[in-house]
This record gives C-alpha cells, structure tokens and sequence, in this order.
C-alpha cells in the first residue's frame, strides 16, 4: 500500500511528506528527511516516520520512528480496516 503515498517537498529543506486519507476518515503521514533534520525517517536509508490520525483529527498517542516501506504498507492495511 506504501505505493498510494504521493510524496512532496516538506517544509523541512531536503524532507518528504506523503498523505493518504482513508474512506473510513482515518489518515496517515509518512516523513523522511536528511540525516540531522529532526525527523524520525532518513531519506537516504529509505526510513519513515508515521503519524497516524483519528477521523476527528486527532493524532495516535505518538509518531512512530524509522519504518520502512513494509512496515508503512503493513500499517495502512490495518488502517483501511478501522
């Protein structure tokens, strides 16, 4: 599922940012940067930091550090389930 991500530039120089909205209201965002942007994913090394977002707009508890690609596509398919 990571595939359905559409990544743009981050805020962040050298950061990307992709979104995807659930039909079910659920959200994810999924984040890597340069190494020492003070992001919890590294574009070089092809990790990702997830926020995860409620159906009223709530962030989950935290974000969750250094995902890879499996581990993003594995939590949307949890997601798409809600």
């Amino acid at each position: 599922m990571f595939e359905q991500l559409e990544f743009q530039s981050h805020s962040i120089p050298g950061a990307i940012q992709g979104k995807y909205k659930f039909s079910n209201g659920w959200s994810i965002s999924v984040v890597a940067g340069l190494p020492g942007s003070g992001l919890y994913g590294n574009v070089t090394d092809n990790t990702y930091e997830v926020a995860i977002f409620r159906p009223n707009g709530n962030m989950t508890e935290d974000v969750i550090a250094w995902n890879t690609k499996e581990e993003v596509s594995a939590m949307m398919k949890v997601l798409v389930q809600l």
